[in-house]
C-alpha cells in the first residue's frame, strides 16, 4: 500500500485560511468532480510565471519517494484564458531534495477535461525533454485552449520515477492563471497502481483538506500563454 505523509508544521493556520477561501463544494469524489474555486496569488518560484505550479529547486520541503507506479496529477480550472503548450514530468535529478540519483524513465502526462472525460492532449517527457526547475517539458502536437465553465486534470503516471511526497508548498506557489482544486489520483484513495494512463477519478481537495491538497504528491506541470 502506498504510504502518504501530510506536511503539518508550519502550514496548518495557512492551511485554516487557505480552506476558508475555497468556494463551497466538499471532499474528495469517485466520479465527476464538482467544481471547487480556490484563488491564489503570484508565484515565488524564479523559473517562469507560465508554470503553472512554481516548484522551488531547493525549497519545495519533502522528499523524493516512490513506492510502485501511480497515476498522479492535479485538478484545476483557468481563471483567465490559457492555451496549454508543454506538459511536464518531475525529475529528482534536477532537485536538492534528498534519494535524487535515477535514471528518469520516459513517462505519460496526460491532460483531461474531467467536466466531459476527455482526453485532451498527451505527450510522452523523456530524460532528452528540456528541464525548468525540477520538471522536464514536452511540446504537445498544437496548443489546448481552455474555458473557464469546465475542470480539467493534468495527470502522469510514476513508473520507475520518483515523485515528492509532502512537499510543502505555499498558496502563491500556484499560479494565479488557474484554480488549484485538487490532487487527483486513481482508484480508492488514489492508491492504485497502474502503468497506464487513465482519467483520474480520486480526488483530494482544497476545500476539504486546505493546503495538504497541495502538499500531497508532486509529479506532473504544464506550461502555458495567455492571452489579453
Amino acid at each position: 500500500m502506498k504510504r502518504r505523509l501530510l506536511v503539518d508544521s508550519g502550514v496548518v493556520t495557512v492551511a485554516l485560511v487557505f480552506a476558508l477561501l475555497a468556494a463551497g463544494c466538499g471532499g474528495g469524489q469517485s466520479a465527476v468532480p464538482t467544481t471547487r474555486s480556490v484563488s491564489t496569488t503570484t508565484s515565488r518560484a524564479s523559473t517562469t510565471s507560465n508554470v503553472a505550479l512554481a516548484v522551488p529547486v531547493s525549497s519545495s520541503g519533502g522528499f523524493n519517494y516512490t513506492q510502485g507506479s501511480y497515476l498522479e496529477g492535479f485538478e484545476f480550472t483557468a481563471s483567465r484564458s490559457i492555451s496549454i503548450t508543454k506538459l511536464g514530468a518531475y525529475d529528482s535529478n534536477l532537485s536538492t531534495l534528498s534519494n535524487g540519483s535515477e535514471t528518469f524513465a520516459t513517462v505519460p502526462v496526460a491532460l483531461y477535461d474531467i467536466s466531459s472525460h476527455t482526453l485532451l492532449g498527451s505527450v510522452n517527457v523523456s530524460a532528452s525533454d528540456p528541464p525548468t526547475g525540477v520538471y522536464r517539458y514536452a511540446t504537445l502536437p498544437s496548443p489546448i485552449t481552455l474555458n473557464k465553465a469546465d475542470t480539467y486534470a493534468v495527470a502522469w503516471v510514476s513508473l520507475s520515477n520518483y515523485y515528492v511526497a509532502s512537499p510543502t508548498l505555499v498558496a502563491s506557489d500556484v499560479n494565479p492563471a488557474i484554480n488549484y482544486l485538487a490532487m487527483a489520483g486513481y482508484g480508492p484513495g488514489g492508491l492504485t497502481m497502474t502503468s497506464a494512463m487513465v482519467e483520474p477519478n480520486w480526488f483530494f481537495t482544497v476545500s476539504a483538506n486546505g493546503l495538504h491538497a497541495i502538499n500531497y504528491d508532486l509529479g506532473p506541470n504544464f506550461m502555458f500563454t495567455t492571452s489579453h
